[in-house]
């Protein structure tokens, strides 16, 4: 395992929706985690690959909450209805189901981002979209960030963090 958790790749989509997972990728992940994945809807415009130790932790949240909550069912029902089961071939390659490309947009090129185990999968032209910042935007953000201007939202909202 790498002692890095959080990466970024470009990858091509290959036939029938098969993406090569990059090396770089795969030695980042617990030698455990490189072969089977659980596609799942994304929190956003983008496809959720998870490892299987972090689709457990996931299960593991879901299953904590109080499904009498119909919020909670809502969610928990929206989060479950897609997942599916892929593992890797022997060119560490994994096929997307359709639906997921179909409703993500994913078609050519995509945007692989390893945050701990946890593998969003974006429409390159949306997430460029969503996240290219100007040198001048990313220090402006950064300056609200680090000003605290975020936790104090949470604080007034009674979310604040421990």
């Amino acid at each position: 395992m790498s002692p890095f958790e959080y990466g970024y790749w470009e990858v091509a989509i290959e036939k029938h929706g098969r993406i090569k997972l990059p090396t770089a990728l795969l030695k980042a992940l617990d030698e455990d985690d490189r072969k089977n994945f659980v596609v799942t809807p994304g929190f956003g415009k983008h496809v959720m690959l998870w490892t299987m130790k972090s689709y457990k932790a996931q299960m593991d949240y879901l299953n904590s909450l109080d499904r009498n909550i119909i919020a909670i069912k809502k969610y928990r029902n929206a989060f479950l209805t897609r997942n599916t089961f892929v593992e890797c071939d022997a060119q560490d390659r994994i096929v997307i189901p359709k639906p997921f490309m179909e409703l993500y947009n994913i078609d050519r090129e995509v945007v692989l981002l390893l945050d701990n185990g946890k593998i969003e999968m974006w429409n390159s032209e949306e997430y460029h979209k969503e996240f290219d910042m100007t040198p001048e935007e990313l220090n402006e953000l950064n300056e609200a960030i680090h000003s605290g201007q975020f936790n104090s939202a949470r604080k007034e909202e009674g979310n604040e963090l421990p």
